[in-house]
């Protein structure tokens, strides 16, 4: 009997050829009728081109290109700038580090050129991967052959395929996060994300005029931030785009450079699944410690890349990894304040006492001959590389400001703008006022000590979110216990000194639990390497026990990430859920809303207009207006104080020297009591007199007089008061009323005194302004005080000042002049 091989030979060769041809081209074409008819169907319940789909594959080609461009800008550096070689692992994740850093210096330079424009979107990235191309290519070939040689020998997951479902679960569901632009953090609104769109506003990078302090302090990664609003497109867009650059940067964290630290602390560690000791920290999961488009992963990144470097360094002193060294403790530096002080002072005073061993050694004759005057040169190289490499940051503010620092030596350096009570202002509302730190005594000495153990089981963050419960994670600490008694484990006590060091400063400076987000790749590597080492080399019954504590740390955390404490979104799971399903419910459109009131307050305004903003700190978060801002808040900005104007005139020729156009107060006639009585008398007073006048949400929007106010006007001011704090029971003039409520300077006598109710009560017939303060039963609200004075505004309790009521006398009702 013929075979069917034999059957299928037989015949003209050229004919089967057709016939397979035809075959493929046939079920080619049903294959794109099925597209057609599916496509069609599926169009007519939801429009393909609204599919969400589109813009979030937009969002990773651009995160994917910023990112690609970024790593061969790092790697070119590092080849051919600072000639080093390192393993795959460890190379990769400093090229991303330094790629970034590099980054962010190229959107700086082409903002000071004021070139901040839609084409620097796309020709930035695309210009940067051409001359790239070639030796990114290079090293693809690099990796390919690496992971050839590899696959041999890569052991099976096993059992370690557990933890990397983990680990993938954890990236998951930090990634459902991310999707929804709800999920942005309150600061970013209004400080990382904020500034970045007024950099493209104003299309370049400029003073801020009013001397808001968070232009001058490090901010790097809103530049990262500023190419993402340079986007075309919905507010929607630039948010969610801004949050999937971070996204991408602490996956790159995460998956990389914690297994390449693992490996440089155990060697032979499995970099497939080891990075999942990451999510052993379930406070990565929840509000504001998550990815939500802050700087502290973005800090974290280069953490990670700084310790990889440094453990080289230290080897030898080798200028090359030193001077690699200064760039990555500057690029940390640049990312936030609280990320320079944990991470890189430690490697800095380590890089210093390692010349000074060496210099030792080399006056005892006992030095390596080759390695010459590294001792001495390589501290002095670390920090001028340092300082030459941070110098976008303090050189711009000295241009800017006249102080490099600013605020801080603004006093002694004249710097500008710089009022008469801003270095007041600075010492006691912002760095004694609103800093988190212990006492500067012994107890507070003994609170830090404490805290190095403690600091994960009580927490160190706003009551709100999640009360007394601990949820940052314990892995790390419980985990030193068995420390000592590892063999080979330099330098596991190393990065646990790093840790330490960090943790000290971080908790005497400013302890809110998310900054040490900027410590976790640390804290996950050494609770990776000191597990491994256990499971390796002390039996059944310390797995059995280590796998328990593991267990009961992610059952114990397991509700996190369904803790709704959001400060905008409350859940940004269901903000998620509900983005996904908005488009079955045809809101197309109403699905991309976000910070709508703000972008109503920019949408009432011209393009041209520059608004003034003076708002409550919990309103701050005013991203989305997309015009040119001004923020007057006291604690934040060191230019504009409206007690100093003298009189309604003074405060509106101040804001037209600014150049603002446009004022939002809101809440309307309401104060949040953080500067002086002298202030909120005379803006209050200012803004009735705003032209155009109209109600947005809870605010008063207006135009600035073009034209002098030439209403009268009269600083005299009646107070009615009954505490120490207060000024006290009489008659000032509004310039006496620049006390503000912190610090140890108290009110004036006043230019007339009253002793009783009665006599305080008579001034009123002299006043232009009227001071109540509020809760004083011995006073009350004089009789017949709204027939002729307005209220302007109310003024919350701040510190020792009780609530008040503040009025001015009402337009066309003249005071009787005070007898001489």
């Amino acid at each position: 009997m013929e075979s069917v091989e034999t059957a299928e030979s037989v015949g003209p060769p050229a004919q089967s050829g057709r016939l397979a041809r035809l075959r493929q081209a046939l079920v080619t074409l049903a294959l794109v009728a099925g597209i057609g008819v599916f496509g069609w169907v599926v169009h007519q319940h939801y429009p393909i081109p609204k599919w969400l789909f589109w813009r979030y594959a937009g969002y990773w080609l651009g995160t994917l290109v910023v990112g690609i461009a970024s790593y061969g800008l790092g790697h070119v550096a590092l080849h051919r700038v600072f000639r080093v070689r390192m393993p795959l692992l460890e190379h990769a994740m400093v090229s991303m580090a330094l790629g970034v850093y590099g980054f962010e210096i190229l959107m700086f330079i082409i903002g000071l050129l004021g070139l901040y424009r839609t084409a620097t979107f796309f020709v930035l990235p695309v210009a940067l991967l051409a001359a790239v191309a070639l030796p990114l290519y290079q090293h693809a070939l690099h990796i390919r052959r690496v992971f050839a040689r590899s696959a041999p020998t890569r052991p099976k997951l096993g059992p370690a395929a557990l933890a990397l479902a983990f680990g993938l679960l954890g990236l998951g569901m930090i990634y459902f996060y991310v999707i929804t632009p709800s999920n942005i953090q309150f600061d970013s609104r209004w400080k990382h994300l904020a500034l970045a769109e007024q950099y493209v506003v104003q299309g370049a990078i400029r003073p801020a005029v009013e001397g808001w302090v968070f232009t001058a302090r490090p901010h790097f990664t809103s530049y990262l931030y500023t190419w993402a609003f340079l986007v075309p497109g919905r507010l929607f867009d630039k948010m969610t785009l801004a949050a999937h650059l971070e996204f991408g940067l602490f996956v790159m964290t995460t998956v990389v450079g914690i297994p390449a630290l693992v490996r440089r602390l155990v060697p032979r560690a499995d970099p497939r699944w080891i990075w999942a000791a990451r999510f052993l920290f379930p406070g990565v999961l929840l509000y504001d410690s998550s990815v939500c488009g802050g700087a502290d992963h973005v800090g974290a990144m280069f953490g990670t890349a700084v310790v990889l470097v440094l453990f080289r360094a230290l080897r030898d002193l080798d200028l090359r990894y030193v001077s690699l060294l200064g760039v990555l403790c500057a690029a940390a530096a640049l990312t936030k304040e609280t990320v320079a002080i944990m991470l890189v002072p430690a490697p800095l005073a380590l890089v210093v006492i390692r010349g000074a061993m060496l210099g030792v050694q080399s006056f005892r004759g006992r030095a390596e001959p080759n390695l010459g005057r590294r001792w001495l040169v390589a501290p002095l190289l670390l920090g001028g590389v340092g300082l030459a490499a941070s110098s976008p940051l303090w050189l711009k503010n000295f241009l800017f400001y006249g102080d490099p620092f600013y605020p801080l030596l603004g006093a002694k350096l004249h710097a500008h703008p710089f009022t008469d009570q801003a270095a007041y202002r600075f010492k006691y509302g912002y760095a004694e006022g609103l800093l988190w730190k212990p006492t500067r005594d012994l107890k507070g000495l003994l609170q830090t000590l404490v805290a190095l153990v403690d600091f994960s089981f009580v927490p160190n963050d706003w009551p709100k979110f999640h009360g007394k419960v601990p949820v940052f994670g314990s892995m790390f600490t419980l985990l030193l216990g068995c420390l000592p008694f590892l063999k080979k484990a330099k330098r596991i006590w190393l990065v646990v000194l790093l840790v330490h060091v960090g943790i000290f400063i971080w908790y005497s400076v400013h302890h809110q639990d998310r900054y040490l987000q900027a410590l976790m790749p640390y804290m996950a590597a050494v609770t990776a390497a000191i597990a491994l080492s256990v499971w390796r080399s002390f039996g059944t019954g310390a797995r059995v026990a280590l796998a328990t504590l593991f267990g009961l740390q992610i059952v114990w955390g397991g509700d996190v990430y369904f803790i709704q404490t959001h400060a905008h979104a409350r859940s940004p799971l269901k903000n998620s859920i509900d983005l996904l399903s908005a488009g079955f419910e045809k809101k197309h459109d109403a699905r991309f809303g976000i910070q709508q009131h703000w972008q109503e307050v920019g949408q009432a305004t011209p393009p041209q207009s520059r608004l003034l903003l003076h708002i409550w700190p919990d309103h701050h978060a005013h991203l989305g207006t997309m015009r040119h801002t001004v923020l007057d808040a006291y604690l934040w900005q060191f230019g504009v104080e409206y007690g100093a104007a003298g009189s309604t005139e003074g405060v509106r020729t101040m804001l037209r020297d600014l150049g603002v156009t446009h004022v939002l107060a809101e809440p309307d006639k309401e104060s949040d009591g953080a500067n002086s009585i002298a202030a909120d008398l005379l803006f209050w007073d200012f803004a009735t007199h705003l032209r155009e006048r109209k109600t947005i949400g809870q605010g008063l929007l207006g135009k600035v007089p073009e034209e002098p106010i030439q209403a009268p006007f009269d600083d005299l001011t009646a107070v009615l008061s009954c505490t120490a704090k207060a000024p006290a029971k009489g008659l000032f003039h509004v310039r006496d009323l620049r006390v503000l409520p912190f610090g140890p300077i108290g009110f004036p006598a006043p230019i007339k005194p009253a002793k009783t109710k009665e006599e305080a009560e008579a001034l009123l017939a002299h006043a232009h302004f009227v001071v109540l303060e509020e809760g004083c039963k011995e006073i009350g609200k004089p009789a017949g005080i709204t027939r002729a004075f307005d209220l302007v505004t109310h003024r919350r309790r701040y510190g020792p000042f009780n609530a008040m009521e503040l009025y001015r006398r009402r337009p066309g009702l003249s005071a009787i002049p005070l007898p001489p």
